[in-house]
């Protein structure tokens, strides 16, 4: 019954969606201003408090630190209301955060000065084969940016507009250092919008319980996100690896400076993820001087490498996602075994542990804001590469 009200949800979702497209498609009938970035307006739904708005607030900040006049907005209301309409100062061109299906609502919020604007899709998505009820979509925008190529790879398959990997830019914090006498702990989020089976907490806590079992030298905090009753089910789908002492369950919601204390008190970050249209998370952690252990597959790869990074083998699978979020395609199943000894090295071996420390911080630190057009403050890349 679980199953068959989610279908129907979805269903419904989906019908009311694409009449909201149509709608906003009637109402811009056809306009479109130039490429013009000299103020840009980002559009998300904020309160949604997920992975999406994240990377919204990370974009108005990097192009802030360019010097580019940038407004963002929050348009949740939109995602139900196809009349919405937010007050605001016009942009030359607007940058829409979501999925590609709520795309057209985050339009209709900015209407009716999106109608003379530029207008850009910025879209991620976790899977090497593109989501095709995402089909048309890109008919009211002129440009797509997406995170990482992996996503790009995707996403070009079913989208022929110009599209622009336009990466995260995560300012580097002030390196971390390990307490001394203090338990080695290894710190893994998942939440449920984004699928448990593709986030794999499962996997995570058996790597941990196979490199430490219930030792008091070594914990795990487990960051949990998304609804209530799905976070519930998890934990008790999990009861047996959780029972130990050395397991800790974070579900509060937390701001940037929470956040930021559960990166400061972490040794390590583990994702023995699926598949990651970026890997958001990951990158934050190596922006605190902190070592990852994640699967050596998607997204990621844009910023990790054997050399700052301990990447865990893999083999690739048909998707088997029990939320049916994802579905139709392949992702990686990490070898737990490989993922068990990079903690075990890490804990031991604290020459090894400063290195992939350091190599991981410096790597955030070379890392610049890039977007794909050139404004006039000298910064940015090339418009001679748009398109390409």
């Amino acid at each position: 019954m679980l199953a068959l009200s989610g279908a129907l949800r979805r269903s419904l979702t989906a019908t009311y969606l694409a009449g909201s497209s149509n709608l906003t498609h009637h109402l811009l009938r056809g306009r479109s201003g130039r490429r013009d970035f000299s103020r840009v307006v980002v559009v998300a739904a904020l309160r949604c408090g997920n992975g999406i708005t994240s990377g919204a607030h990370l974009q108005c900040a990097a192009l802030r630190k360019l010097g580019v006049e940038t407004d963002l907005l929050d348009a949740t209301p939109a995602l139900r209301n196809p009349l919405f309409r937010i007050p605001h100062r016009p942009g030359s061109a607007y940058v829409f955060h979501s999925g590609g299906p709520q795309t057209a609502n985050l339009i209709a919020s900015v209407m009716p000065h999106a109608a003379h604007a530029f207008r850009v899709a910025y879209w991620a998505w976790e899977l090497p084969d593109p989501p095709l009820d995402w089909t048309g979509c890109d008919r009211d925008v002129a440009e797509i940016w997406t995170p990482s190529s992996f996503s790009k790879a995707s996403l070009t398959q079913l989208f022929s507009r110009p599209m622009e990997v336009v990466p995260h830019y995560i300012p580097r914090q002030p390196p971390r250092e390990r307490k001394k006498g203090a338990p080695f702990t290894v710190l893994v989020m998942a939440d449920s919008r984004s699928s448990w089976s593709r986030k794999n907490p499962e996997g995570a806590l058996r790597a941990f319980r196979a490199a430490f079992g219930s030792s008091p030298a070594a914990r795990l905090v487990l960051k949990l996100g998304g609804r209530p009753g799905q976070c519930d089910a998890l934990e008790a789908a999990l009861g047996e690896l959780l029972r130990d002492g050395n397991i800790e369950i974070v579900r509060d919601h937390l701001d940037d400076a929470g956040l930021a204390r559960l990166y400061r008190d972490a040794d390590v970050f583990l994702s023995l993820h699926r598949s990651e249209g970026y890997g958001l998370p990951l990158n934050e952690a190596m922006a605190h001087g902190m070592p990852v252990v994640a699967t050596g597959w998607s997204g990621n790869l844009d910023f990790m490498s054997i050399a700052d990074s301990c990447l865990v083998p893999y083999r690739i699978t048909p998707v088997g996602d029990a939320a049916s979020i994802y579905s139709g395609s392949t992702w990686a199943e990490p070898d737990l075994a490989a993922a068990a000894a990079a903690l075990q090295r890490l804990a031991g071996d604290p020459d090894y542990y400063a290195g992939i420390a350091a190599a991981a911080h410096r790597r955030a630190e070379e890392a610049t804001p890039r977007f794909p057009f050139v404004t006039r403050y000298g910064v940015a890349e090339a418009d001679a590469s748009h398109g390409s």
